[in-house]
């Protein structure tokens, strides 16, 4: 230790350049750091999230990490709880990307690419939706997943009947926070149980394609109706949540 300190100072002396140390709170993005005071990187809560978080600022903690908080709380206030006691409601809640939100309906415009992911007008709105479970969700008054876990074993698709394609969408959210949650998902129809059961704040994603209405030059808006249900290992406790999707020409 003490002949490296030497050489580096006789180097110095010598008129040897000197290296500059990374030091955080300079503004500038070094190795090791995600950002640096208001120097972001060029990052915000929806590039950071991959879509995922629409509002809320992201922020850089003195460490020269990313501070997500505000982030958190945006995505936590746009999700849709399910219907039923208040308890249970946030089991289960659903999200969506880009939409235009009024209660259970999530709309979209056709070729609008904050939330027609094919950024395309070819009659069809391909919508990014998400699927979360044990949401600590603030807007919901007694949700026991503020402060303890709950037990998700389960998630199945309910009628009405859904083509192919949403149901597979849908599956694979569902199995997609499984994964996030490091459990196996386990497929069988229009249901998937989890080993071991969900305990933590986990979403999946996928893409749900809602074609219009109607014919070329005269479409109507088109409509596609998700319903599932979760539930425990006991089945008693359980939340069923209704997302409408709508594409508009």
């Amino acid at each position: 230790m003490r002949i490296t300190c030497i050489f580096a100072t006789l180097l110095v002396l010598a008129g040897a350049p000197a290296v500059a140390l990374a030091a955080c709170g300079d503004g500038v993005i070094d190795a090791g750091e995600a950002c640096d005071g208001a120097n972001l990187n060029g990052q915000d809560c929806n590039t950071l999230t991959a879509g995922f978080v629409q509002g809320g600022t992201l922020a850089c903690n003195p460490d020269c990490t990313f501070n997500t908080t505000d982030c958190r709380r945006a995505f936590l206030e746009s999700l849709l709880p399910a219907r039923g006691g208040g308890k249970n409601r946030c089991q289960l809640e659903w999200g969506t990307v880009g939409t235009t939100n009024k209660g259970a309906k999530r709309a979209c415009t056709e070729g609008d690419d904050s939330c027609d992911t094919d950024k395309s007008f070819n009659n069809v709105c391909t919508v990014k939706v998400q699927l979360c479970v044990n949401v600590p969700d603030p807007k919901i008054n007694g949700c026991p997943y503020v402060n303890a876990a709950g037990r998700v074993f389960q998630l199945a698709i309910l009628p009405p009947a859904l083509n192919s394609d949403v149901n597979a969408a849908v599956l694979g959210a569902a199995k997609d926070l499984g994964t996030g949650a490091g459990s196996t998902a386990h497929v069988s129809g229009n249901t998937v149980s989890y080993s071991p059961p969900i305990t933590t704040f986990s979403c999946g994603s996928s893409t749900v394609r809602v074609p219009l209405r109607g014919t070329a030059g005269h479409a109507r808006p088109g409509k596609v109706k998700i319903r599932a249900k979760s539930s425990d290992n006991s089945g008693r406790i359980k939340a069923v949540g209704a997302l409408n999707l709508i594409c508009n020409p």
